[in-house]
């Protein structure tokens, strides 16, 4: 399906219903395409074991460095 600029403006909701049906739609200026609307993909899953295991177990550095305390010197730097 293709709209030039003036027919996407004014049929707006007919182009994004198009596009939800699963069209890919195609606006032009003065014939000649310049953008398309393509159907939004679903968001994937996400990635939980991205980052490895929060204990290192796994050979990564874990999140044992979170709980690090922090010198008083190191405090006084950042002026806390």
């Amino acid at each position: 399906m293709q709209f030039n600029i003036h027919e996407a403006k004014t049929q707006f909701s007919r182009l994004v219903a198009a596009v939800e049906r699963g069209e890919t739609v195609t606006i032009c200026r003065n014939g000649r395409p310049v953008a398309e609307c393509v159907p939004a993909r679903a968001p994937g899953a996400f990635p939980f074991g991205a980052w490895g295991r929060p204990d290192g177990a796994d050979g990564g550095a874990g999140l044992a460095h979170l709980a690090d305390p922090t010198d008083a010197e190191t405090l006084d730097g950042m002026g806390l």
